[in-house]
């Protein structure tokens, strides 16, 4: 099998929660592990949505389990994505540097160091999988990259985780209130994220 029919053999699966809880429960005892090895899967090959299976974590095994599962995938793939950028510098620098996005965090980490990263992380709708990389750019180490990164995913990756138990559940107003807080934060950075944006530009070019 080559890559991109994995890739789309994992996107046909998150796509449908249904699907993959019946390939999971082939698995036995393992469907954990399976789906611990596809989250971890998602977070280095980023293009894969990482909201999708965080979602999906919380529909196949419950908030609690579906998040620490999740937690446990995403600690996996950030640190393999994380030890890939500091071996293949060079592959990646120039790649990640024709963003405008990370341009800007580059300048914002030189100026504010590690609390940027941990913003961005924390902040809804930031591309965090491909942080995990641009991170391993940097001289962090990382003792200090892995404990960061957790712990400014643990809020949305906990939402996420019970969204997808409430909607499994049929609790909707569960749903509905995590959801509608999801979705304000998220369209707050949506509207703001030029003034943000800004905001880093102005930051970074203070003396």
């Amino acid at each position: 099998m080559s890559f991109e029919e994995m890739l789309e053999l994992s996107w046909r699966y998150l796509e449908d929660p249904q699907r993959l809880r019946a390939l999971i429960q082939d698995f036995g005892p393992y469907g954990p592990v399976f789906f611990i090895f596809l989250q971890a899967f998602q977070v280095v090959f980023a293009p894969l949505p990482g909201e999708v299976t965080g979602f999906v974590a919380g529909y196949l095994f419950g908030a609690f389990w579906g998040f620490l599962y999740a937690m446990v995938g995403i600690a996996l793939g950030a640190s393999v994505a994380f030890w890939l950028a500091r071996k293949f510098r060079n592959f990646f620098a120039p790649r990640l540097s024709r963003s405008p996005h990370f341009r800007r965090l580059e300048r914002f980490m030189q100026r504010r160091g590690l609390m940027a990263a941990f913003f961005c992380y924390l902040f809804p709708g930031f591309p965090k999988d491909y942080l995990n990389y641009f991170l391993g750019l940097f001289p962090i180490p990382f003792k200090i990259f892995l404990p960061l990164m957790l712990i400014g995913r643990l809020p949305g990756t906990l939402a996420l985780a019970i969204q997808g138990a409430s909607l499994y559940e049929g609790d909707w107003l569960t749903l509905a209130i995590v959801g509608g807080i999801s979705l304000v934060l998220g369209a707050l950075f949506y509207f703001k994220r030029e003034k943000i944006y800004r905001y880093l530009d102005h930051a970074t070019s203070l003396s």
